[in-house]
């Protein structure tokens, strides 16, 4: 319960910045002795540093990984429960945790959100952008090639449903939309894969594959 209302909370400051340029969670204390930290020299820029452990702290993207699972012709999506975008549909994903790799978060956080087991995933890009939790996110694609189970709506999700090509919302993310689009041109099996300066497609991956 608490950590609920925790993330309630969190969602309603960030649902009142909407639009803004977000910034990371700065570092104030440190997190290991709790001292006050303090702008210091790293030899490339200022950045918070503990006297006391005599270490410096940094501001980094949060990995991520999303799933594509198919059904024929249809993607498999799932309505968001959580802020942020709550309502909103998006790819099975979420962060990775530390000791594991994309690849097995993605799997993982497929079986969480959908009760799904999948296996045989093929990165297809990856892509980065803001985020309204973390300040900056880098997130792993994954074709999901063999799964089994009956799809259920999990943790953070309301909602599971397979969509037709023509039919796919406007999903809840940027790096969830230009990997789709990555997708769909995989399996038109389109020559030239899209390309933005957030979201790049693994450099070897085929039309086949998928």
């Amino acid at each position: 319960m608490r950590l609920g209302l925790v993330a309630l909370r969190v969602a309603a400051c960030y649902s009142d910045r909407m639009g803004e340029k977000l910034q990371p969670f700065p570092w104030n204390y440190c997190p290991i002795c709790g001292a006050p930290l303090a702008p210091r020299w790293d030899e490339h820029q200022e950045r918070p540093h503990c006297a006391r452990c005599g270490r410096h702290f940094y501001s980094n993207p949060t990995p991520a990984a999303c799933c594509f699972v198919v059904r024929g012709d249809e993607i498999l999506l799932g309505q968001r429960a959580i802020e942020p975008r709550r309502g909103h549909w998006g790819l099975p994903g979420g962060y990775v945790e530390i000791g594991e790799t994309p690849e097995q978060a993605a799997l993982r956080e497929l079986f969480e959100e959908t009760g799904l087991r999948g296996n045989g995933a093929q990165l297809i890009g990856v892509s980065s952008q803001e985020s309204e939790l973390t300040g900056a996110v880098i997130v792993h694609g994954y074709f999901v090639k063999r799964w089994e189970g009956d799809p259920r709506p999990g943790s953070d999700v309301s909602a599971l449903q397979f969509f037709a090509p023509d039919a796919v919302p406007r999903l809840a993310f940027r790096a969830h939309r230009e990997l789709h689009a990555i997708f769909e041109a995989l399996r038109r099996g389109d020559g030239a894969l899209p390309t933005t300066t957030n979201t790049q497609p693994v450099p070897s991956i085929t039309a086949p594959s998928i």
